[in-house]
């Protein structure tokens, strides 16, 4: 039986209907969401899918981190580009669910360091197999491509 090591994170939101805006609180910072205001919002902060590309550029990161030390690689800094492209059919109701809604994500990353190319294959292959972010979008069937290099 594989090891496991379970931890529970929470958040309480707060909308108070329309426009958009929702505050996530109980944590140790309040956060906001919202909308654009061409959908709707007012623009007071980020919306859900900015959160959570974001969320998956920090895990990549945070992960490259881990695995770095791991092999004993110096890396200096990581730049991470993320684009996701998201079928929007099941949000909008134009269908009846948003099951395989993620279609795709291109993901680049920069390392600075002194680092070979070969060291940054294999990080790359265990980041992006330890990111739990990335193997949500993995089991949903999106179509991944994760490009790391040396700057």
């Amino acid at each position: 039986m594989e090891n496991s090591h379970l931890e529970t994170f929470k958040a309480k939101a707060k909308g108070n209907g329309w426009p958009t805006k929702v505050d996530i609180t109980d944590t140790e910072w309040n956060l906001q969401l919202d909308e654009p205001t061409e959908d709707g919002g007012s623009n007071s902060g980020p919306n859900p899918m900015q959160y959570f590309i974001a969320s998956l550029a920090g895990c990549q990161n945070e992960q490259a981190q881990v695995v770095a030390e791991e092999l004993s690689i110096n890396i200096e800094q990581i730049n991470i580009d993320v684009e996701i492209d998201l079928d929007l059919s099941g949000f909008m109701g134009m269908s009846n669910h948003s099951n395989g809604s993620y279609k795709n994500v291109r993901l680049n990353a920069k390392v600075h360091g002194d680092v070979t190319d070969e060291q940054i294959k294999v990080m790359a292959q265990k980041v992006d197999a330890r990111c739990p972010i990335l193997a949500l979008l993995r089991t949903s069937d999106c179509k991944i491509e994760s490009n790391w290099s040396k700057k």
